[in-house]
């Protein structure tokens, strides 16, 4: 006879639900691993493709799950004794508020799906399935998984939902990707940008949507986070001409043959006499005395 921790890993995984029964097994038993403190701000709301979507109460809690991420991702990979969580993105804002409830299935975007009733002979084929089984509890245990999985994949087939281009997840109609696929297709476009903008600082919002098709708001947003950066290094010993340069044209848009150092050294100059008045005009803010 062999125990339920020795029949479980191989019988899920015979049965292609090994992954799915873990994510269910986390958010069920979260205030076990995460611990009653963190369980009253913090909920899980999905895993896929190794990232888990956690939804945080607030902004505060987000970042101090954010400093404890790396000692949470231990926490769930030790209890299952498998490295299911690689990465956890935090949803701030969001909180589900029945967490002592069974877990139910949420689609993508938020979309509850209230799964499909299966007919007797359905029933009866996972009946079989599992009927080898003899431990009662984990029959039962994976016979709910299966029930759950089947009718919830046909509640959204039937509802129109459709496999996510870049991997088997369904996604609802209209949309593409998954939550997970499409955090990451934004985190690759972010970087191109910022590569783009980095080699040639010069270019424009057309110029650049014709290499990579971004909106508006993501091209200045790039553009800030390569400005801030590039000031800060102003400020650092031996700053090279190259940083100096590429922040001027980041800044002004001109091409570099338009430029000569004469004009750089004028910019730059006029930069850090504008942060320093800055800086002199928040501290004479800070100290005044009050009346």
């Amino acid at each position: 006879m062999f125990s339920m921790k020795d029949i479980l890993p191989n019988t899920l995984k015979s049965m292609g639900i090994a992954k799915k029964y873990n994510s269910y097994s986390v958010i069920i038993h979260w205030e076990e691993i995460a611990g009653g403190e963190i369980a009253a701000h913090a909920w899980p709301v999905t895993i896929q493709r190794g990232t888990m979507i956690l939804a945080v109460n607030n902004s505060v809690w987000s970042h101090h799950l954010m400093m404890l991420k790396n000692e949470l991702i231990d926490k769930i990979n030790s209890f299952l004794h498998e490295k299911l969580v690689t990465d956890i993105r935090f949803q701030a804002g969001y909180f589900r508020k029945n967490q002592n409830q069974e877990y139910k299935e949420n689609g993508e975007n938020g979309q509850s799906v209230s799964p499909v009733r299966l007919n007797a002979n359905e029933l009866e084929l996972i009946g079989n399935m599992v009927a080898y089984i003899n431990d009662e509890k984990l029959r039962n245990k994976i016979k709910y998984v299966l029930i759950k999985e089947i009718a919830t994949d046909r509640a959204k087939r039937l509802q129109g939902w459709k496999n996510c281009l870049s991997c088997t997840v369904l996604v609802p109609p209209g949309t593409s990707y998954c939550t997970i696929c499409n955090l990451a297709q934004k985190e690759a476009k972010k970087n191109a940008m910022h590569q783009l903008l980095i080699d040639a600082p010069w270019l424009t919002y057309q110029e650049t949507n014709s290499y990579i098709v971004c909106s508006l708001k993501e091209y200045h947003l790039t553009k800030k986070a390569l400005v801030h950066n590039l000031v800060r290094r102003l400020f650092q010993p031996n700053v090279d001409k190259v940083t100096e340069a590429s922040l001027v044209m980041l800044m002004t848009g001109i091409k570099p043959d338009k430029m000569s150092q004469e004009f750089i050294d004028t910019m730059i100059s006029k930069i850090k006499i504008k942060l320093f008045e800055k800086k002199v005009r928040r501290k004479n803010y800070v100290s005044a005395p009050r009346s």
